[in-house]
């Protein structure tokens, strides 16, 4: 946790990015480090935090570069999905069946999973998702990083 904090704070004051593809970096990055560190010996901490930054700026150079052209955005724009009405989820089922799709792993979800992606897709912080889903705020990160990867997988396993 020592070490994701600060890439954290790296990521978001030096980088600009947002709170989500910050996380998914640092994910990435300790996973990696996870993986290769018994390849190295380190003279010391300090050795070892600077090899730690560097695969995350690798990783940041990476994001940057795949995402440059790209307009910044959430994960999905729920905006567009009415999850209320079936009458709508039947006429999207003719035009797109990717729509389907997502609403069928969605309506499998807890209630507190649709919130939590609805509330992020729209960019509301932790901290005011918190209130509304009775868990912990640093377990929503987890959460929902595990529901953007369920969900992706799902919806590529029906492609």
């Amino acid at each position: 946790m020592l070490y994701g904090k600060k890439l954290y704070s790296y990521a978001i004051h030096s980088w600009k990015l947002n709170e989500d593809a910050s996380w998914d970096l640092i994910y990435k990055t300790i996973y990696r480090v996870a993986e290769t560190y018994t390849n190295y010996q380190f003279a010391s901490e300090e050795k070892f935090a600077s090899f730690i930054f560097k695969i995350f700026i690798n990783y940041l150079r990476n994001y940057y570069r795949d995402h440059k052209t790209e307009k910044a955005f959430e994960f999905m724009a729920m905006d567009d999905v009415d999850l209320s009405s079936k009458e709508s989820v039947e006429s999207d089922a003719k035009a797109n069946v990717k729509m389907v799709a997502l609403n069928e792993v969605l309506e499998k979800m807890e209630d507190w999973e649709r919130m939590l992606l609805l509330m992020r897709s729209e960019g509301q912080p932790y901290s005011v998702i918190a209130k509304y889903i009775d868990k912990p705020e640093n377990q929503l990160k987890v959460y929902y990083q595990r529901l953007k990867e369920q969900l992706t997988k799902k919806l590529n396993d029906r492609s």
